[in-house]
């Protein structure tokens, strides 16, 4: 496929350099002589680069630029400003109207081949990973739709079981775990594909959010011999987030911690004011982290050197996910590694203002 550059300039001469070099390396292009024309021009065809006379009749080269991008049509395309002008704050006009390189006059033949198949390049793989990241996103939203389905039997199940009289009481905190799990899947489901309501979002009660969370992940710590525990200091005030969120926010640093800590260990959540947040802090006896790795934390599948303990699975996903979850709740996240040994990963959110 061929691409199209635009070429802007009222000088026959630059015109002539211009449309043999480029002519001749295979590109198609288009030709207009103020900035007036090639606006009219864009709002016909839409030219993979444009490069751009500063000192033209009519309005210059700046405004012409200022215009394309305040354009939605035209905004991404990229602009090579072709300039006389020797000043560092020309230059940086050119940059602050939008364009992406500039080209020197008188115009060198190799200069502005090399610029403009650069620049043509990097416009190529943008619309390449653009393409990627919607392929992606629609693939994710087809799946979680898909997923909604067997996780509303499995709910639908599991309360259809504790229904069942003469249910052992520990078979039915089975049940009420995996109720509970599936619930807590569907919600993520639902806000990554914006069904729920957004009354979700308000003041939650952040330590009933926690006790909720140990309790679920109780089964888990038994099976490695662990203790979880809940520490809540004093009397603590509601949160301004999404309780979804929230409940994501601990399901994630409660399971990683158990998961990283070695069996016979403990993990301990504790819940306290910090001005106007509310902390929780998750601390468990594991292993901790190097300090040379530490600056990687919450990065999107940082690869650590402390490995599960129990043989679980890691894919490098829940500390980036908490960070996101945290921040995206105007909240802040962060981790210590006390001189003792194990580790403190903790968050704080915002504490939520009366009515």
């Amino acid at each position: 496929m061929l691409e199209t550059i635009l070429i802007v300039d009222d000088t026959p001469a630059n015109l002539g350099v211009l449309v043999e070099t480029l002519g001749t390396a295979g590109y198609r292009l288009m030709v207009a002589e103020d900035g007036e024309e090639a606006l009219a021009q864009t709002a016909q065809t839409k030219p993979d680069l444009i490069l751009l006379d500063v000192m033209m009749p009519g309005i210059d080269g700046f405004e012409t630029c200022r215009r394309l991008k305040a354009r939605d049509e035209t905004r991404h395309i990229p602009v090579l400003f072709m300039t006389a002008l020797g000043e560092t704050s020309d230059k940086v006009k050119a940059f602050e109207a939008g364009g992406v390189d500039y080209i020197t006059k008188p115009i060198e033949h190799e200069e502005a081949l090399a610029r403009v198949r650069t620049h043509l390049t990097l416009q190529r793989l943008r619309r390449e990973l653009e393409d990627q990241l919607d392929l992606k996103d629609k693939f994710m939203r087809i799946a979680s739709h898909d997923l909604r389905n067997p996780l509303c039997l499995i709910l639908m199940a599991s309360e259809f079981a504790r229904t069942i009289s003469g249910t052992p009481e520990r078979v039915g905190k089975s049940l009420a775990n995996i109720n509970e799990g599936a619930a807590q899947m569907r919600r993520i489901i639902d806000t990554f594909l914006d069904l729920r309501e957004p009354e979700t979002v308000g003041p939650v009660n952040i330590a009933l959010v926690a006790g909720a969370v140990v309790r679920q992940q109780g089964h888990a710590a038994g099976q490695k011999q662990m203790i979880l525990g809940l520490d809540i200091s004093g009397n603590l005030p509601s949160v301004q987030c999404d309780v979804a969120h929230a409940y994501q926010l601990l399901t994630n640093l409660v399971s990683n911690a158990l998961k990283f800590t070695p069996p016979g260990g403990t993990v301990n959540v504790r819940l306290r004011s910090a001005g106007e947040r509310l902390r929780t802090e998750i601390a468990d006896t594991g292993p901790g982290i190097p300090p040379a790795e530490r600056s990687q934390l919450f990065r999107e599948h940082a690869r650590l050197s402390p490995r599960p303990t129990g043989g679980e699975e890691s894919h490098g996903l829940g500390l980036a996910i908490v960070k996101h979850l945290a921040e995206s709740q105007g909240g802040l996240v962060g981790a210590e590694f006390p001189a003792g040994g194990g580790s403190v990963f903790w968050f704080e959110l915002p504490v939520a203002r009366p009515a």
